[in-house]
């Protein structure tokens, strides 16, 4: 599968789509490369969230499919998948550069919902047996209401897998920076590099691995919250190239030292509430779990 992703990828005419984007758009055509990257880096995390759950038969959602990479190489390698992405509107490079795509890959015939996850209604949309998303739940301000309304389009059987960071962790994994969550416009003044676009900033609800837990508990909704995620991080901080560098600097030093030393089975301990990344798994029943 890792393998069918890779050819995906790079038969991908990054430089065709980047130039027309480019001539749409006015940006530089090198900045639309490096985004297309990015995302198609994401992708391949993405794909690791939840490689051993894919089936066929089930019919998923992924959630925040940003350029909808992901999303459209399932659906070419026979998966059911529907792509949820809010349309932004208007003429900005994401959705000029995910029209792009979208029109470059339409031979490719993938569903796409441009409307935010508290939209989404069990008459119209559902239901689902796989939900996942990477990286989106910390942007959505009332997470409480998007995860209401993912719970409502689930089967009874189905499964949902999110990924977002654990701001118990007094870091922000964007910008690679401190962060007090209880202090975010002061921790912006404080820690954001001037020159720093503040938009991502302004998007995080700083979500913690406790609020998850007592949203679960509070809506019966069993959970399981993956062990290890943190030496995972780290590792991939020492290993991939583009992401060292979003944490360059103390982080991507210490990340180093850790993984030379031979401190990753210690770091392999720590328990999700005190790690981040985190990534929960969550099921509809009557029973909570840790």
């Amino acid at each position: 599968m890792k393998s069918a992703q890779e050819r995906f990828l790079e038969q991908l005419p990054v430089e065709s789509i980047s130039a027309r984007v480019a001539e749409q758009s006015g940006h530089d055509r090198n900045e639309i490369s490096a985004l297309m990257n990015t995302f198609s880096n994401e992708s391949r995390i993405t794909l690791d969230l939840v490689i051993d759950k894919l089936d066929p038969e089930k019919r998923m959602l992924e959630v925040g499919a940003g350029l909808c990479l992901l999303s459209l190489f399932l659906t070419q390698q026979g998966f059911r998948i529907v792509a949820l992405e809010p349309a932004l509107g208007g003429f900005g490079l994401f959705e000029r550069l995910k029209a792009a795509i979208l029109s470059e890959l339409s031979h490719i015939d993938l569903t796409v919902l441009d409307k935010p996850a508290q939209n989404l209604n069990a008459k119209e949309d559902g239901p689902f047996d796989l939900i996942f998303s990477n990286n989106v739940i910390e942007h959505i301000p009332d997470w409480h209401d998007a995860m209401e309304s993912m719970v409502e389009v689930l089967k009874p059987s189905g499964l949902m897998i999110h990924a977002c960071p654990n701001y118990s962790i007094p870091y922000e994994p964007h910008y690679g920076v401190p962060v007090f969550r209880h202090f975010p416009s002061f921790s912006r003044k404080l820690f954001l590099p001037s020159g720093s676009d503040p938009e991502i900033w302004d998007s995080l609800n700083f979500i913690t691995c406790n609020e998850i837990r007592n949203y679960c508990n509070k809506n019966n909704l069993s959970y399981l919250f993956r062990k290890e995620l943190l030496f995972n991080a780290i590792k991939r901080i020492d290993e991939d190239t583009a992401f060292r560098e979003r944490h360059k600097g103390l982080v991507a030093t210490v990340a180093s030292l850790i993984i030379r030393s031979g401190m990753g089975a210690l770091i392999k301990r720590i328990p999700p509430a005190l790690s981040t990344p985190l990534i929960v798994e969550i099921r509809k029943s009557q029973t909570g779990a840790k």
